[in-house]
């Protein structure tokens, strides 16, 4: 019994970190897509959004990488909630608005019961 109350205030305790500091922890088939993901171009667009919202263009301008390549890794990003996007008029057109959704991401290889 008592070890169930300190696994629950544990989680607690943790789901408040994570709010806190925008931390994601995951495990199981979230972990393995997150862990695909993550390649060197992914985690250089993470690392420049962290400090400021950018869109597409400015994306593939600073990481010298086509608009098309940046727009399918934003979508991979977009769709594991790691990024938000939103969208904003520009001068000629839509612009797409990338910002980070995460601080840090915890794959769990193991969950402890």
């Amino acid at each position: 019994m008592l070890n169930k109350i300190h696994i629950a205030i544990s989680s607690l305790i943790e789901n408040v970190e994570t709010m806190a500091t925008k931390e994601r922890v995951v495990s199981g088939e979230e972990a393995l897509k997150i862990a695909e993901a993550i390649n060197s171009t992914t985690m250089r667009m993470l690392q420049v959004l962290a400090s400021e919202r950018l869109d597409v263009t400015t994306i593939s301008k600073r990481l010298s990488l086509s608009e098309a390549y940046i727009s399918e890794q934003v979508r991979v990003l977009e769709d594991l909630k790691l990024i938000n996007v939103t969208y904003e008029r520009g001068k000629r057109g839509i612009r797409k608005i990338c910002e980070s959704a995460v601080e840090r991401v915890t794959l769990v290889i193991k969950e402890s019961i």
